[in-house]
């Protein structure tokens, strides 16, 4: 899967999980203090962001999850003296509700720094669920990558040691009600081949100008000083809700588009609420602001996914041209994804971080289809446009014929009989 760049496809972390069955555990949780209303925070990047300026914002109200875990964000001071804010880790996977895996945009600010480091933290945890107290312990954490692109190797490191130090055990829980909400249970994942992730992301195709807005789980909204404008923290792109109006813009480039519904309908902003030109006059909002109020773009499908996801943006009508040396082996010339088709009615196969998936069309169902190449594809010329995919065509399962001695013989003659 290519990295996206500036307003473009965002990293794919695919992690679905089974119907959940919850085993009762004994856990009797000591809660600790939230710090998250006593301190402010920075606008975390997302995993594969280019860090951009920081920007204040303030704790969400307390829900129901909150008053059971404390609530998010989390605002700690390490040894060595620096601000630590730990934002809701977002669950992608949690295995036999034994083993969870997250992620979790923090700001980090060193002690005597100007401005905080921003970016992410992929974590595994060992859990033990409380039922009856409605929280998950994930006391038993490591830390599996931190994505912080201002920061050195070795304060990275530092970093990573003084996050495992600063949450103290009792705050290591989060709601169940929490991680309820970001484990898909109506998903059914394939079976996998060893070593490779089967399950499917979501997969959008346009023929027209689109863009794909990746979020990383539901968005966190953070309000703005004295603003009644909030940004997503956990995307890379500019993404507002104006709450008098509840309705949703979106930078895309130079030009703004507006929703109602964030995985609704989109389209031209136009004058855009005087809020915008009430941001904060720092060079934390320079770039917002340099595009307020925007030009007038071209028309532009929106797909907003909040678990990765993929878009195969085409130019028109599928292009589609015969690779040379197969028969009915079509390669679509009009777009930069690597996509495929057997014959013009035939399904479509979509190769994306070194996995393929097939449909029977552009528009899905899409299913793992690794395993199951057709042998054309092992036929493409080196000389290819696109014959960086040959390395991850598998091979043809060879079956062995069956050896000679295996067929009946005739019984030679004797000599007497001759």
């Amino acid at each position: 899967m290519a990295l996206r760049t500036h307003h473009q496809l965002g990293r794919t972390r695919v992690a679905l999980v089974t119907a959940i069955a919850l085993l009762s555990q004994p856990l009797t949780p000591v809660m600790g203090q939230t710090a998250a209303s006593q301190a402010t925070a920075q606008k975390p990047a997302a995993a594969t962001a280019a860090p951009t300026a920081a920007r204040t914002a303030t704790a969400p109200p307390a829900s129901a999850a909150g008053a059971v875990d404390g609530g998010w964000p989390r605002a700690y001071t390490t040894n060595s003296g620096a601000a630590l804010v730990l934002y809701q880790p977002q669950v992608s996977e949690w295995k036999n509700q034994k083993v969870m895996t997250a992620y979790a945009a923090v700001s980090y600010t060193p002690k005597g720094a100007a401005k905080p480091a921003l970016g992410t933290l992929q974590i595994e945890a060992d859990t033990a669920v409380s039922v009856a107290e409605r929280l998950v312990d994930f006391s038993k954490y490591r830390i599996l990558e931190a994505n912080f692109q201002t920061l050195p190797k070795d304060q990275l490191k530092t970093l990573t040691a003084e996050v495992t130090t600063a949450l103290p055990p009792q705050d290591r829980v989060m709601a169940l009600d929490r991680v309820l909400a970001a484990v898909d249970k109506s998903q059914i994942i394939p079976k996998n081949v060893e070593g490779v992730k089967a399950d499917p992301p979501p997969i959008f195709s346009s023929q027209t100008p689109a863009i794909l807005v990746n979020i990383d789980g539901d968005p966190i909204w953070s309000p703005i000083k004295d603003n009644d404008l909030k940004f997503a923290v956990n995307t890379n792109w500019d993404l507002f809700e104006h709450e008098p109006t509840k309705t949703y813009y979106l930078l895309n480039n130079d030009a703004w588009l507006k929703s109602g519904d964030l995985k609704g309908r989109w389209e031209q902003a136009g004058t855009l609420p005087e809020s915008f030109k009430k941001l904060p006059a720092d060079a934390n909002w320079k770039d917002v602001k340099a595009n307020v109020p925007g030009k007038k773009g071209k028309p532009t499908s929106v797909f907003v996914s909040t678990v990765p996801a993929e878009l195969i943006l085409l130019q028109g009508a599928p292009n589609y041209q015969l690779v040379a040396g197969t028969n009915d082996l079509l390669w679509v010339s009009n777009t930069e994804s690597d996509v495929f088709r057997m014959g013009k009615t035939g399904p479509v196969y979509f190769l994306v971080a070194g996995r393929w998936f097939s449909s029977p069309g552009f528009d899905g169902p899409w299913t793992f289809a690794t395993p199951n190449m057709p042998a054309p594809f092992k036929q493409i010329p080196l000389e290819h446009p696109r014959s960086r995919v040959l390395a991850s065509v598998p091979a043809p399962i060879r079956r062995p014929k069956p050896c000679c001695w295996r067929r009946s013989r005739r019984p030679r003659a004797s000599a007497a009989k001759r």
